[in-house]
């Protein structure tokens, strides 16, 4: 909550002229500036302060996150360059990171590819939003991948990275097995293996239509990363009374 409020005192002058965005609560003169600055400040100082007490790698994933999206994404690459959404995912995962290690010390490979998840997810969830409105980008000289390459090519380089997302998410089905009985894994792998059809179709889907259903994409994307956090938790919550743990 705090980084975002940085990053919306940052984008106000985009803000102000996308229509998609102009009516959010600093464009449209519901809360004023420096309430966003000072009051998103006072977040990340708290939250901060929480994830140290709590352990050292989390107050590292937080504040690294914090710094990549309001520092890295919001005011340095996203006016500039076509690279701002990738240099900006870290911040996406970040916070899977800083939980998870906030009770856990050891490293362990199912929450390294749930955050790999959300780091190639984030260019093809932002970038299909970003075809949409590539006209609002266009006029607030932000250089949106489609805004610089146009439409076509955009979703040429998003078929890489929806079959990353596709392949991400069976490895961590895979992973996510030895937590169980033969069974049950069987099930993980499964609901993880159609969650990466799933959204290998909707791209693929979009992209023969010619971009006419780009907005049946978004909400795809959406609906994949919701439905994958889901199964995680679902199957975590699994693990104590059926896991096997190894």
């Amino acid at each position: 909550m705090g980084a975002e409020s940085i990053s919306n005192y940052f984008d106000l002058p985009i803000d102000k002229v996308m229509r998609r965005t102009m009516n959010r609560p600093l464009p449209s003169g519901r809360l004023k500036p420096q309430t966003a600055l000072y009051g998103g400040l006072l977040l990340i100082a708290i939250m901060l302060l929480m994830a140290f007490k709590q352990s050292l790698l989390s107050f590292i994933f937080m504040s690294t996150g914090v710094f990549d999206y309001t520092i890295i994404y919001a005011y340095i690459t996203k006016k500039r360059t076509y690279w701002n959404i990738i240099l900006g995912a870290y911040s996406g995962g970040a916070p899977l990171l800083a939980g998870f290690y906030a009770f856990y010390k050891t490293f362990n490979l199912a929450a390294v590819l749930m955050f790999f998840a959300i780091l190639i997810w984030t260019p093809l969830h932002i970038w299909t939003l970003s075809i949409k409105y590539k006209d609002d980008y266009s006029r607030a000289s932000v250089p949106m991948l489609p805004v610089v390459f146009g439409e076509r090519k955009t979703m040429m380089i998003l078929m890489p990275v929806s079959v990353l997302v596709a392949i991400v998410s069976v490895l961590t089905g895979i992973v996510m097995m030895r937590y169980f009985p033969f069974s049950l894994a069987a099930v993980d792998l499964v609901v993880f293996f159609i969650l990466g059809l799933y959204i290998l179709i909707s791209y693929l889907k979009t992209f023969l239509s010619g971009n006419e259903n780009i907005m049946k994409l978004f909400g795809s994307t959406n609906a994949f990363i919701g439905s994958f956090f889901i199964a995680v938790a679902i199957f975590s919550l699994l693990i104590p009374f059926w896991g096997v743990v190894k």
